[in-house]
């Protein structure tokens, strides 16, 4: 048992609630300890049925029916108060004559019966009898001045609530509780009991185990706290030093360009804030999870250094319950504090104007901006009456219905994606199937069941199918399922040949997963009018721009791979599915009008092409070597040449 008076602070053995001293501390399943009273009146913040928050981790607990009474006693904070009230400097009574009705100051305690004793009493009266002729008494200023102190712990006991007059003084390996003498007679016979000393010791090495990973558990989120504060500290060090330098760039350049100044250093600032408030969220994230495992392992460390070995045992069930809970607990994912590179600002040579490009880890990820100001998206009004038009033809591909006879009701497409030349993904959502197709022969190669699955997507690894409900499951290319994500807004179609696989959450940011690794790009508008809203369909072009196809606004959202929406193409309808070609150019489904509108990324319409004589109602694109185009609308799948 360590020294009591190095180790035990003031606040240890405060009650969090009331902020006095501990009065009857009670502890809860969270190893958190309130005076009872505290805890009886928290009924004012119930939550459920009989479940109360715990006023430190807001972690639910029960209420025992009997009230506060019937929780944890926490003897080691009990005796520990008693031992220090006992030691600090203030006048005291001997014990002896109080009872005779004198208050006498004490001068000296007996270390063995605990009694206060004043002079008289410690010289001639307490040591007269037979039975106390032994009991050791010291002068009363030694335990203030902490001497003894292990000595008083190692007499202070934990009382039997079944026996009157019996201390608990052995535990029962049978049941895990602490016993008395009478309880081993009358209730734990034949069962094993053990001396504390030699219980504790087979506890703390069960105990020490459990804390291990605890303890790398703990250092794992201090070192991501950490981050998160360098990490907030080096962007600010950085915006500062990037806003200089932009200045610097300013005061060389004519007055003209002094408007497209401001457009940048606005388009930084709100790329900084998105990242910082990601990092201020993280950092809450971690701080929580951070303090409540600190408690945890700073009560048990604290316990083990202090606690008597009855104390130990007395809470070994809720210690091992609740570290063994910590342990298997919450996923440190969040403790993967992204190091973020801030957006390099320089001039652009051939304008003169300053753009802002954003760095990727890989050279390939990184997102160039065409020429001119980036970061003003722009309105492109719908121009479908200046759109010149053909006529499409079906090639000699067959149609899926024909030859698709091993499913229980007739197929329905929503989807289309290419894998190669000869083959093909769909969506049969009628019969709830993703299916790989033999475009030589139109049979189906291969076909897996999902629940509600409405849009699919291929990339260089495999698919991906967005089901409802929200859900997005990747596949690897024998169909076996990899990984599912949750609030998935929108599947973001792409090639082929992709290596990325990438989808909106929410309505605030796009998801990118890579090789396993997951990158969130916050999507902005420098215009606060524009937002998407209702997010329905969207495709991820050759150049890592992103086209989304928005219902509430009915406009197709042009997106720079840094977040940034660039410009919205307008329509008097609800735009369809998308694809793109290596030109940068996108073709759209107009489900109304059974036809496939071409635009550039400027948002220049080029032309449209008719589909009603062969496939009416598009429902889905896919587009393959800038000529041959997937289209599912339902009954079909047909492949068209859309030049």
């Amino acid at each position: 048992m360590a020294s009591v008076t190095s180790t035990i602070t003031e606040e240890f053995l405060t009650c969090s609630i009331c902020f006095e001293i501990y009065k009857d501390p009670k502890t809860l399943p969270c190893l958190h300890s309130f005076c009872k009273d505290c805890i009886s009146n928290l009924r004012e913040e119930k939550t459920g049925e009989n479940s109360y928050p715990c006023p430190i981790c807001r972690e639910l607990f029960q209420l025992p029916k009997d009230g506060a009474d019937n929780l944890k006693t926490n003897f080691c904070l009990k005796n520990l108060i008693d031992f220090v009230t006992s030691t600090k400097e203030a006048s005291k009574i001997c014990s002896f004559c109080r009872i005779k009705g004198e208050n006498i100051e004490a001068t000296s305690l007996c270390l063995t019966c605990n009694d206060l004793l004043c002079p008289e009493c410690a010289e001639h009266r307490h040591r007269s009898t037979t039975l106390t002729i032994h009991h050791r008494v010291v002068l009363l200023a030694d335990p203030t001045a902490g001497k003894h102190s292990i000595e008083i712990r190692s007499k202070q006991q934990i009382p039997c609530v079944k026996h009157e007059g019996e201390n608990l003084r052995f535990f029962c390996e049978t049941c895990e509780v602490l016993v008395c003498r009478d309880c081993i007679v009358l209730g734990h016979q034949n069962h094993k009991c053990l001396a504390p000393s030699d219980a504790r010791k087979q506890m703390e090495d069960d105990l020490k185990s459990l804390m291990s990973p605890l303890e790398q558990k703990l250092k794992k989120y201090q070192l991501a706290k950490e981050n998160v504060i360098y990490a907030l500290k080096k962007i600010e060090i950085e915006q500062k030093a990037k806003s200089e330098s932009l200045e610097k760039q300013l005061n060389v350049m004519v007055e003209s360009l002094i408007e497209t100044k401001k457009t940048v250093d606005r388009e930084l600032t709100q790329y900084v804030e998105s990242k910082r408030d990601i990092l201020h969220q993280q950092g809450k994230l971690i701080e929580i999870e951070r303090k409540l495992l600190d408690e945890t392992y700073s009560f048990c460390t604290k316990l083990l250094r202090c606690g008597s070995d009855i104390e130990i045992l007395s809470m070994k069930r809720e210690i091992e319950e609740r570290l063994s809970k910590l342990q298997s607990s919450k996923d440190t994912k969040i403790c993967s504090v992204e190091e973020i590179a801030l957006p390099g600002i320089d001039i652009c040579k051939l304008g003169n104007i300053y753009k802002m490009e954003v760095k990727w880890n890989n050279e390939n990820d990184r997102f160039k901006p065409r020429k001119g100001i980036q970061g003003v998206a722009k309105d492109v009004k719908n121009d479908d009456n200046e759109t010149k038009e053909t006529n499409a033809y079906q090639d000699t591909f067959k149609t899926l219905t024909e030859l698709d006879n091993n499913t229980d009701h007739m197929p329905y497409y929503t989807s289309v994606a290419w894998i190669d030349d000869d083959t093909i993904a769909v969506v049969d959502q009628r019969n709830q199937q993703l299916k790989l197709v033999s475009k030589g022969n139109n049979m189906v190669k291969m076909a897996v069941k999902v629940s509600n699955c409405i849009v699919i997507s291929s990339f260089n690894h495999g698919l991906a199918c967005r089901s409802g409900g929200d859900m997005l499951h990747v596949f690897n290319s024998s169909f076996e399922l990899q990984r599912s994500f949750s609030s998935v807004s929108t599947l973001l179609t792409g090639h082929s040949q992709s290596s990325d696989l990438c989808w909106i959450s929410g309505l605030q940011k796009i998801c990118i997963l890579r090789d396993n690794d997951i990158k969130e790009i916050v999507i902005y508008d420098p215009n606060s009018e524009s937002k998407i809203s209702d997010p329905v369909f969207g495709h991820v072009l050759l150049n890592g721009m992103f086209a989304v196809s928005d219902w509430n606004t009915q406009c197709v959202f042009l997106i720079s791979r840094s977040g940034c929406i660039e410009k919205r193409k307008c329509f008097n309808s609800n735009p369809g599915s998308i694809s793109s070609d290596s030109n940068h150019n996108l073709y759209m489904c107009d489900f109304q009008r059974s036809q496939i509108i071409i635009f550039s990324l400027s948002g220049e319409s080029l032309r449209s092409v008719k589909l009603r004589e062969i496939a009416p109602n598009p429902r889905s694109i896919a587009l393959k070597n800038d000529q041959k185009a997937l289209i599912a609308n339902g009954k079909s799948i047909v492949e068209v040449d859309v030049q």
